[in-house]
């Protein structure tokens, strides 16, 4: 989804999904926008910015993804089934992941524009590219770029 994402704009989709009787996506959608809400009212109210909303996504995306994990590990394939469609109902609010060939070239691009410590450039990843990678590998690939300077 690559607009910027807002509280309405996830309202419209629950009625869509209310229409069509989607109950899994119904289901999600009533839940994220309880978080987000609850996150709205411990900000003092008004609209939060999609940044914001895109990190409670991706939260609860990594919710279901545990869950998914524990399931498997019990055996439960009814629960691993139902996590892994709730993931992917997550999974069209989320902008695309930025490759590590990707990545590469934006951090050797900044190096190359003087920027050459690790927090600077993981600051301007973040500014520029929120939720768009992988902090682990996207701080592995800094770390290797910088050390091979």
């Amino acid at each position: 989804m690559e607009e910027e994402l807002s509280e309405a704009q996830l309202r419209h989709q629950l009625q869509d999904a209310m229409k069509r009787r989607d109950r899994t996506t119904v289901d999600v959608l009533r839940g994220l926008l309880a978080v987000v809400a609850n996150r709205r009212i411990d900000a003092g109210g008004g609209e939060l910015p999609a940044s914001e909303i895109l990190t409670l996504v991706q939260r609860e995306a990594k919710k279901r993804e545990e869950v998914e994990e524990f399931a498997r590990r019990a055996g439960r394939d009814d629960l691993v089934a139902q996590n892994a469609a709730e993931r992917a109902i997550l999974a069209r609010y989320l902008p695309t992941v930025l490759s590590d060939a990707e990545l590469t070239a934006l951090v050797q691009g900044w190096i190359a524009e003087g920027v050459d410590a690790m927090g600077p450039l993981m600051a301007r990843l973040k500014d520029r590219h929120p939720g768009r990678y992988d902090g682990r590998r996207a701080s592995e690939i800094v770390r290797g770029l910088l050390a091979a300077r």
